[in-house]
C-alpha cells in the first residue's frame, strides 16, 4: 500500500463506521449547529431537563452550546474570565443550591501539562448567559495525564476523574469546593487502578486496522443524579456501572460493565444520562453528528 493511499483507507473506514450508525439507528437526529463538529462533552442540564450543554474539543473557544434533545440548535454563549486550553468534559451539578456547570480543561495528549483547570459556572438553562463562579486548578500525584472523563458525585459532594491514555488507567478525585477555592494547585487524590475497561478484540483489530488500538480509551464519564449509576464512553462502546449503597468507586469499577447497545459512532467523545436516568445521550466529532439516546438496563 502507498502512503497516499493510506489517508484514503482511514477516510472510508470513517464513513464505513458513520454509515453503521444510520443503519442501526436511521431516526437518530443530528447536533444542528455546524460549529459543533468536535463535540467533546455534554452535559443534561439541571434547571431544564429539556437542554443539553456542550462545548467543542480543543483549538476551540471558550463556549459553551445549547442543544435540544433532538439536536435543535439553541445557541451558544461566550464564557468570561476562562480559558480553553483543552476542554474535554463537561457536568451538570448543584452548587449552593442551585444548577451549576463543571467545564474540565483536562486534555492533554502530550500529557506535559504541569496543572490542569476546572471551572464551574452557573447554569441559566435557557435564557441567560452562565457566570464563572470559581476556577479549580490541579494536578496529579503521578504525573500529568490526559483526562476526557470527569463527573460530580452528587451523594458525597466529589469530583471523579478517570484517565484515558495507557494501561492502567487511573481513577482521581477531588472535593467539590463548598465556596470558592483558595488560589493554588490542588493535587487530585489517587483512588487507584481502574482494569475493567474493555479494550480491542482480536476482531477489532482485524476490522478496524489504526483505529482499534484506541477502542478502550474513556473519552466521557458522567454519574445519574442518584449516584447509583455511572456511564463512561470509549471509541467503541457504552460502559454502564451499578454501585451499590455501600460500594465506593474504586469497587463499582472493579466489576465488569454493562455493555449497551448502542451504534459505535466514528469517534464518540461525549455522553450524558438523562434527567429521569432512563437513558443516556451519546455524540461525538464531526459535523451534525448523530445524537443517539439510548435506553438504560432496567
Amino acid at each position: 500500500m502507498t502512503v497516499s493511499a493510506l489517508p484514503r483507507l482511514v477516510l472510508g473506514l470513517s464513513l464505513m463506521l458513520n454509515s453503521c450508525v444510520l443503519l442501526s439507528q436511521p431516526d437518530a437526529p443530528h447536533v444542528a449547529n455546524p460549529a459543533l463538529n468536535e463535540l467533546s462533552g455534554l452535559a443534561v442540564s439541571h434547571a431544564d431537563a429539556g437542554l443539553l450543554w456542550g462545548h467543542n474539543d480543543s483549538g476551540a473557544g471558550p463556549d459553551l452550546y445549547r442543544i435540544g434533545i433532538h439536536g435543535e440548535d439553541l445557541g451558544s454563549v461566550h464564557i468570561a474570565g476562562v480559558q480553553a486550553v483543552d476542554w474535554e468534559d463537561i457536568a451538570a451539578f448543584d452548587w449552593q443550591g442551585k444548577p451549576a456547570l463543571l467545564i474540565a480543561d483536562t486534555g492533554d495528549n502530550q500529557e506535559k501539562r504541569k496543572s490542569v483547570t476546572l471551572y464551574a459556572v452557573s447554569d441559566p438553562g435557557r435564557v441567560g448567559k452562565p457566570k464563572l463562579l470559581w476556577q479549580l486548578d490541579f494536578r496529579y500525584d503521578n504525573g500529568p495525564h490526559d483526562c476526557e472523563a470527569v463527573a460530580v458525585d452528587p451523594t458525597d459532594g466529589s469530583i471523579i476523574l478517570l484517565s484515558k491514555r495507557g494501561q492502567p488507567k487511573y481513577l482521581y478525585r477531588l472535593p467539590l469546593p463548598k465556596r470558592k477555592p483558595p488560589v493554588g494547585v490542588a493535587v487530585a487524590e489517587r483512588l487507584g487502578e481502574v482494569h475493567s475497561i474493555p479494550g480491542p478484540t482480536m476482531t477489532d483489530l482485524v476490522t478496524y486496522p489504526g483505529r482499534s488500538i484506541f477502542f478502550g480509551q474513556p473519552t466521557a464519564l458522567d454519574i445519574s443524579r442518584d449516584g447509583g449509576t455511572a456511564i463512561v464512553v470509549t471509541y467503541k462502546n457504552t460502559l454502564r456501572w451499578r454501585r451499590r449503597a455501600e460500594q465506593s468507586w474504586l469497587e463499582t469499577f472493579a466489576t465488569a460493565p454493562e455493555v449497551l447497545d448502542a451504534p459505535m459512532l466514528y469517534q464518540a467523545e461525549a455522553g450524558a444520562i438523562a434527567a429521569d436516568g432512563r437513558s443516556v445521550f451519546i455524540s461525538g466529532e464531526g459535523s451534525h453528528s448523530p445524537l443517539l439516546n439510548v435506553l438504560l438496563p432496567p
